[in-house]
């Protein structure tokens, strides 16, 4: 059907005010038009134009930047009227890392490491104090402080780079590359005849597998590699330091190999020499700490040669994979006293301690200060607290995720626990209260090796990871993430994204956390058969445009092995198989007392047929003019839901808002299949929709043909066939035009004049058959009349292919203006993002990638005016479309329910009747009451 440019002949009836503000934005927009239109053809590209990105990435004060910014290097005319650039800069970096949290010695304050950065948070304010950025950007081993001068600390990083930080004045004092393979490193004050000098006691991999141990000592300007003083072909992986350098104790998976200085006057000469033992258990070591004695540790700053040879106690405790605790006290004395009996030290040692309580491998596993106690954690979320005198356990259940590593403050009064969720937990020694919380984005781990991964054998590209920005709070994301996180990254099993998540990307602070559907994170999370008990997952993520109301998809199927005796019944699809899934759609409401969000309503089975049961979901979209979502599922079938009233036989079932219960229904479908241009009989696999900006409009592309629908009498009034769209996974409206995005192409249909333009995928066009790629994510932005597309490459050379080995992956973003087939941007992406989203109030990208870094694409354009978050929804509603289909006011009912603008202009006596109105006068509730309800409302009004 053509679309006819004229206005309405006849209008329905409005307030003159109303009419006249309308009438005046109309004027804009059309003159707006007009001017973009005459733009164009004067100058052949309007918009946006590029010029080359800064170097300098801008920095708000509170989170780490990474230097490396991406250029764009296309060549692209610039417009004299305009000055825009784009730049790709880090937000905050990602994951916190399992390695031991240091505290400082006032324990005032910890440091953790966050990818390439080191993040000193201050316990007092639980605030972030300070970032230490490493300029390579490698990734962090390993957090030392200085023996000596506790405002130095020592960080270690993948490449081999230990650098010397006073991390109280953010200076870094010394470098040393020297510290290739590095596995494990101490830092430590040892004798080397001069005085006491500090040293790095370094566990290295070289080149033939083989481990070696070397002692380094950091002068001002390093003059040497060190002195190895082990080198074995056992795979030791752990390293520690006690006595001054005089024990070394280094372990693998069943080797405890110890090493006690055989140098006089107890310090290291030129040639530092250890007499080696070695010790064989009968276990898998999966954990282990040592403790030495406190009279000796304390003397070690101040030791002399008569203090040298005072007795020294070392005890040791290994964890296990079975679960058990082996525990030595005074081991060095025990060796030595084995060894002067004629023992062998291969054969191992008596036993003197076994302690039992975890059902799977200890991860991590200390001592308390004084000796008393040792404290276990594992994957059972349980920190057990041994103590050994009596042999009693004390228990601190149900963390919220297995526990990787632990660590004590110098004085034994706090410990710090790092959980598998990507969150920090400071606990007090003596009520074991939960001090601080330093908490990251707690995304699923599995993800992270997307990178080794053929493109054949990942995900769907529309269904990366759901999330969305606030309409209202575009700073606060929310993110579904895994109700439980396992310890190490091989065990995860995808499929259990059940938890919202709210993150307030500009402070790189967590905010919430909810559980969307139901979990098992306390519980046995096995099944009788040992198969694991996996959560539904969540799909779909959308909210209304005010952030009252939130819809939800989540899906769960059960385990193969517990539906196989039913498939010999007979309830079976035309396939012969049958769906055991179940599908539910869920409608949540913001409350703003308690902020959580309260579940409303659940549809089970909201697209169902009657030979299948439930069939999935593939689009969810809000509608940006009033409380309403859109759903279309593998039946093909558009569903509309909208909330109504709940009536009770009762007046006391009333909200908190004193406004009546809603519960939401369907009221409206439309049947897809049978629209012109879908072939018959073929099963839907895809689908994708958007509605336009003011509402007027849903755009739905499926089967490679795009439905325009008009949402005021939902009925096909444009269909577009023939676009070779068939893998579409993406459909945005921008202003007047549909931003469809495929794997090979992105194409740009003008509804008003019916002209398409496509742009191709960078890379789609190879026939060399090398060089894969395609685009799996796509946004719109309209505030800066741009849409932004990622791209997957996979690349494979010849003597790859003659060793069959996977393609490497790699990732780029690109932006585009309407007007330009050429990218304005593009960069490269260091890991895989997970999603794209586009901030409406500043005009930025934000990327989401495995590693749990937040990076901003931000245009800087100096006539750019961001609007505010609270703005005017008026002005973001109107753009153009209400002429698109003709004249719609012409035999068109009013809507049922007011639009979020007419309700944001509702009078405020309108508001208050269900205050007062609420029951007859001789009931209603004191005045207290009264006016305390009348105040909420004018507060919420204003």
């Amino acid at each position: 059907m053509s679309s006819s440019p004229h206005q309405p002949t006849q209008a329905s009836k409005r307030s003159r005010t109303k009419d006249v503000i309308q009438d005046n934005m109309a004027a804009e927009d059309q003159n707006r038009s007009k001017r973009r239109k005459f733009s164009q053809d004067e100058k052949g590209t309007a918009g946006l134009m590029i010029s080359g990105a800064s170097n300098e990435p801008p920095y708000d004060g509170n989170m780490p930047l990474n230097k490396q910014t991406a250029q764009s290097h296309m060549g692209i005319e610039q417009s004299p009227s305009t000055s825009t650039r784009w730049s790709l800069h880090h937000a905050f970096s990602g994951y916190i890392s399992n390695i031991e949290p240091v505290f400082s010695p006032d324990e005032n304050f910890i440091f953790l490491s966050l990818g390439g950065v080191v993040q000193v948070f201050s316990l007092s304010t639980s605030r972030p104090f300070r970032y230490l950025q490493m300029k390579d950007s490698s990734k962090i081993l390993s957090l030392k402080l200085s023996p000596s001068r506790p405002e130095h600390l020592y960080v270690l990083t993948s490449s081999g780079t230990l650098v010397q930080w006073d991390w109280e004045s953010s200076k870094q004092l010394a470098v040393w590359d020297k510290f290739q393979k590095t596995i494990s490193f101490e830092i430590c004050c040892v004798n080397f005849g001069r005085g006491m000098r500090v040293a790095a006691f370094s566990l290295r991999e070289k080149k033939d597998g083989r481990r070696q141990i070397s002692i380094s000592p950091l002068d001002e300007v390093p003059s040497s590699n060190g002195f190895v003083v082990l080198e074995t072909t056992k795979p030791i992986s752990r390293l520690k330091v006690l006595q001054g350098g005089q024990v070394l104790i280094a372990c693998d998976s069943q080797h405890v190999i110890i090493g006690t200085s055989s140098t006089g006057g107890g310090g290291l000469g030129d040639e530092p020499i250890y007499i080696w033992k070695e010790l064989k258990l009968p276990v898998k070591i999966t954990s282990l700490d040592v403790r030495e004695n406190l009279i000796s540790s304390e003397s070690l700053p101040t030791r002399t040669s008569a203090s040298a040879d005072a007795p020294v106690t070392i005890d040791l405790a290994l964890g296990e994979s079975n679960g058990s605790i082996l525990v030595y006290h005074d081991i060095v004395n025990t060796l030595q006293r084995s060894e002067s009996m004629g023992g062998t030290e291969k054969k191992g040692l008596p036993l003197l301690r076994k302690l039992h309580w975890h059902r799977e491998a200890v991860t991590s596993l200390c001592w308390s200060r004084d000796g008393n106690y040792v404290i276990s954690g594992g994957k059972e979320s349980v920190l057990v607290f041994w103590q050994l005198d009596s042999g009693r356990k004390q228990f601190l259940p149900h963390l919220s995720s297995p526990i990787c590593s632990m660590a004590i403050s110098p004085s034994g009064r706090l410990y710090a626990v790092k959980l598998a969720d990507n969150s920090v937990v400071i606990l007090s020694a003596t009520e074991l209260e939960q001090i601080a919380t330093i908490t990251g984005l707690q995304l699923p781990r599995w993800v992270h090796k997307m990178k080794d991964i053929s493109s054949e054998g990942s995900q769907s590209p529309s269904h990366m990871i759901p999330a969305l920005l606030h309409p209202q709070r575009p700073d606060s994301l929310l993110i579904a993430i895994p109700a439980r996180q396992p310890v190490h990254e091989q065990s995860y099993s995808p499929g259990n994204l059940s938890v919202l998540q709210t993150f307030n990307i500009r402070t790189g602070s967590h905010v919430s956390r909810q559980a969307l559907s139901r979990t098992n994170i306390t519980v046995l999370n096995k099944g009788p058969e040992g198969a694991a008990i996996v959560s539904p997952d969540i799909q779909h993520l959308a909210m209304s445009r005010d952030g009252k109301w939130l819809a939800t998809v989540d899906t769960w199927s059960p385990h193969r092995a517990d539906v196989d005796a039913l498939e010999s019944f007979p309830l079976r699809n035309a396939n012969g198989s049958q769906s055991y899934s179940e599908i539910f759609l869920k409608f949540w409401a913001w409350n703003d007392l308690t902020e959580v969000w309260e579940l409303v309503t659940r549809i089970d089975a909201p697209h169902y047929r009657t030979v299948d049961g439930p069939v999935p979901l593939y689009c969810l979209s809000s509608r940006p003019d009033r409380h309403g979502f859109a759903t279309l599922g593998a039946d093909g079938v558009l569903r509309l839901w909208e909330p109504t009233a709940r009536h009770h036989h009762s007046t006391k079932s009333r909200t908190q808002g004193n406004r009546p219960e809603q519960t939401w229904k369907c009221q409206t479908s439309i049947d897809l299949t049978a629209s012109p241009g879908v072939e018959h009989g073929k099963s839907l696999t895809s689908a994708s929709m958007s509605f336009s900006e003011d509402g007027s409009v849903l755009a739905i592309c499926m089967q490679g043909v795009v439905h325009l629908i008009d949402t005021h009498r939902w009925e096909i009034r444009r269909t577009r066939s023939g676009l070779s769209l068939n893998d579409a996974f993406s459909v945005k409206f921008l202003e007047r035009y549909v931003v469809l995005t495929s794997k090979k192409s992105t194409t740009i249909w003008d509804t008003v004049n019916d002209v398409l333009k496509s742009i191709l995928t960078p890379g789609s066009a190879s026939t060399s058959g090398s060089n894969e790629s395609d685009a799996i994510l796509s946004t719109v932005n309209s505030q800066t009349q741009s849409f932004a597309v990622v791209t997957r490459c996979s690349s494979q050379s010849d003597d790859d292919k003659s060793t069959k080995r996977r393609r490497k992956l790699s990732y780029h973003i690109e932006v585009y203006s309407l007007h330009s087939s050429v990218p304005l941007f593009q960069s490269a992406l260091e890991y895989p993002p997970l999603c794209l989203l586009s901030d409406p109030t500043t005009g930025d990208y934000i990327i989401v990638d495995t590693a749990a870094n937040v990076k901003r694409l931000s245009c800087h354009d100096e006539n750019h005016q961001p609007s505010s978050a609270s703005g005017n929804l008026s002005s973001n509603l109107k753009t153009g479309l209400e002429n698109l289909f003709g004249s719609l006011g012409q035999g068109l009912s009013m809507p049922k329910h007011p639009s979020l603008e007419e309700e944001a202009t509702m009078p405020q006596s309108r508001k208050l009747d269900g205050i007062f109105d609420r029951a007859p006068p001789f009931s209603l509730p004191p005045v207290s009451v009264l006016f305390k309800d009348v105040i909420n409302s004018l507060v919420t009004a204003s």
